[in-house]
């Protein structure tokens, strides 16, 4: 096939595109002092019409709205729990092989953990950052798919159908709002496209410099997302089923015959990254299990296909169900909406087989990947710790599958460009031609409508302000607390990081990235107050630093109208007015010791465990760590004599309502 003006150019196996050398239409500068050239309108309209710039100005506007529409979205956004481990890993680390290959959860992700590490250097938190990265990503990706699809089926209107709904599906959104989730998915969604693209041009070509590229972005998608793995199976599948002559299952014996160097290549990488997964699986949270029930299994598959991936192609589930801290959301469609969506990919699906009958293999290998990436993994890997409820309604697990969906749709309704076997349409003219396109245009109309409304849906129930609000006070606490400040530490709040986390869930690790030099050499954090600090802070959930609190029960004072308790045979006895809770960590004492005592110690018996006070001059605060519930709290020993106790409190600490508050 060789025709003029820029029609596609099949030689040598190869797709080219013949040269356009036609300027854009200008017209004569004027005669009399005009400073600039004059673009003859009429002549601009028809050179954009002509249909591969029209194809490709139509498409780049597709990219460019959906682009600031997603970073809108980001905006609404912060970090929110993996994302703070991934930073407090980069700074505890340095960048080194066992950082990289870090195994936190089942997940082998150097390329996260890379860009991780450089965001952390420059400034941590900076949601500003992270979201221009997650940006550049996806417009990678955008033209990524734009390439892809003019690979396969040329510069034609058709591919703006299939571009459409990879840039506007729901399916992405909830993944974008997740950082690290993001930056995991958008490379495998990038190496999908490319590493499809250059087998494309391997097979067509013989040559192989592609090959050794659809191996490179193998790479580059393992790096970020071990679903890569299923790439090459995805290659085989398009290869053998739309590159190749003859029944599928032939085809598939004679494609691994003829490009054997391409999958040996392929085979290559992915033996050498499970051999490298394997290895620092050690390090690994999580480990492979099977699901405990048929009927948990069942549950799961539903709802991930019924309920999130099939309303989320045609830009549902229109309404979404909130996570605990509101940061998130998971998919729940009307009931009504989630089975008429069924209907409508039925419809889709026999409507495509009814025009080519290959259609037939697009879904297959739609319907592989979805098993084989999104649902297989999670059932090994996450069901039996997340249970099968929920975790189907989840978008970012098939989030990965954007990218296959826009592909398969474009395979099962329109040819490949130079294909071997070509397809004939089965429908009649009449409806081929403006009543087809109409009828194109009223299915993505109403992709975009619903996609706009889901996604408008999904921030109503969302909010990022919490995290938000914490990070910058935290940020302006830790600068304006005075040197020699001592704070408690603990757990930061639940919509910050899960308890899961452990101790990468405490202020000190969260919040402690946040500390100047000088602020670190100041500030001291202890989970465990253990003797005289006097003002002891902890973070309150709006990150605000606060005075500390032992809530709990109280003791006073023995005498009515003494201010302190009395010694009596050489100790001090302060009993609480209640048992003091089971639940208590930590003894809270006033004291003032004069200065015959100043540096001795006293005996502090709580329960049954007794723990030394080293006592200074002065009225001061006393914490000791304890455990368990008490009726009393008794003092004894060389300081004793020189004390004035003037109350205890045992319990939990928590922040004061009163008091020294920073950031002011």
């Amino acid at each position: 096939m060789n025709q003029a003006g820029g029609e596609a150019n099949w030689s040598g196996g190869e797709l080219e595109r013949l040269p356009e050398a036609l300027p854009v239409p200008v017209a004569p500068r004027g005669h009399r002092g005009e400073s600039a050239e004059v673009i003859d309108w009429a002549a601009l309209a028809a050179w954009v019409r002509a249909r591969d710039r029209g194809v490709l100005l139509g498409a780049l506007v597709l990219i460019v709205a959906q682009l600031i529409w997603k970073s809108v979205f980001l905006g609404h956004f912060y970090f929110r729990q993996d994302d703070f481990h991934v930073i407090e890993l980069a700074l505890s680390h340095s960048f080194s092989w066992s950082y990289l290959t870090y195994v936190g959860a089942g997940h082998l992700i150097p390329g996260v953990y890379a860009v991780a590490w450089v965001v952390a250097r420059i400034t941590p938190y900076s949601w500003g950052l992270a979201g221009t990265i997650t940006v550049v990503m996806l417009a990678a990706a955008d033209l990524a798919a734009l390439r892809l699809l003019r690979t396969l089926f040329g510069t034609r209107p058709a591919i703006l159908i299939p571009l459409a709904v990879y840039l506007l599906t729901p399916l992405t959104m909830p993944d974008l709002g997740w950082w690290t989730s993001g930056i995991e998915s958008l490379p495998l969604q990038i190496a999908t496209f490319m590493a499809l693209n250059a087998q494309v041009c391997y097979v067509r070509t013989r040559r192989f410099r592609h090959a050794v590229a659809a191996a490179a972005w193998l790479v580059l998608g393992l790096v970020f997302f071990e679903k890569a793995l299923i790439l090459p199976l995805l290659m085989l599948g398009v290869t053998s089923a739309f590159l190749a002559e003859g029944p599928w299952l032939r085809a598939i014996g004679r494609s691994l015959v003829d490009y054997w160097r391409g999958w040996a290549l392929q085979l290559a990488v992915v033996a050498g990254y499970l051999a490298i997964l394997l290895v620092s699986l050690h390090t690994s949270s999580v480990r492979p299990g099977i699901p405990g029930s048929n009927a948990g299994v069942l549950t799961f598959i539903a709802e991930i296909i019924k309920d999130t991936f099939v309303p989320g192609a045609l830009g549902g589930p229109w309404q979404w169900l909130p996570s605990g801290d509101a940061a998130y959301a998971y998919s729940a469609p009307p009931g009504a909406l989630a089975w008429l969506s069924l209907i409508v990919a039925a419809a889709v699906i026999v409507a495509s087989i009814w025009s080519h009958v290959r259609a037939w293999r697009a879904w297959a290998i739609l319907g592989g990947w979805l098993l084989a990436a999104d649902i297989v993994p999670v059932l090994i890997g996450r069901i039996t710790e997340l249970g099968p409820h929920l975790i189907g309604l989840e978008t970012r697990y098939v989030a990965d599958a954007a990218p296959v969906l826009a592909i398969c749709l474009g395979l099962a309704f329109w040819p490949v460009v130079g294909s071997p076997d070509p397809i004939r349409n089965r429908w009649p003219a009449s409806f081929a031609g403006q009543p087809g396109r109409m009828a194109a245009a009223g299915a993505v109309g109403a992709l975009v409508i619903g996609s706009v409304w889901s996604v408008q849906a999904y921030l109503n129930v969302t909010t990022s302000s919490p995290n938000r609000t914490f990070i910058a006070n935290a940020r302006a606490a830790v600068a304006q607390a005075p040197r020699g400040t001592v704070i408690f530490d603990e757990p930061v709040p639940s919509s910050v990081m899960l308890g899961d986390f452990g101790r990468y869930a405490y202020v000190s690790q969260v919040v402690g990235p946040m500390e100047s030099a000088a602020a670190k050499a100041g500030l001291r954090f202890t989970p465990r107050p253990d003797g005289t600090i006097d003002h002891l802070m902890v973070f309150g959930a709006d990150g605000r630093l606060r005075q500390a609190l032992v809530l709990g029960e109280g003791g006073v004072p023995g005498v009515r109208g003494q201010n302190c308790q009395s010694v009596k045979r050489g100790r001090v006895e302060v009993y609480f007015v209640h048992p003091t809770p089971t639940t208590s960590q930590v003894l809270h004492l006033a004291y003032l010791a004069s200065g015959t005592v100043s540096g001795n110690y006293a005996m502090v018996r709580y329960g049954t465990s007794s723990q030394v006070l080293t006592v200074r001059q002065g009225l001061h605060d006393a914490y000791l760590p304890v455990r368990g519930t008490a009726n009393n709290v008794v003092l004894s020993g060389p300081a004793v004599p020189g004390l004035c106790i003037g109350g205890a409190q045992a319990g939990v600490v928590v922040p004061s309502t009163s008091g020294t508050v920073f950031p002011h």
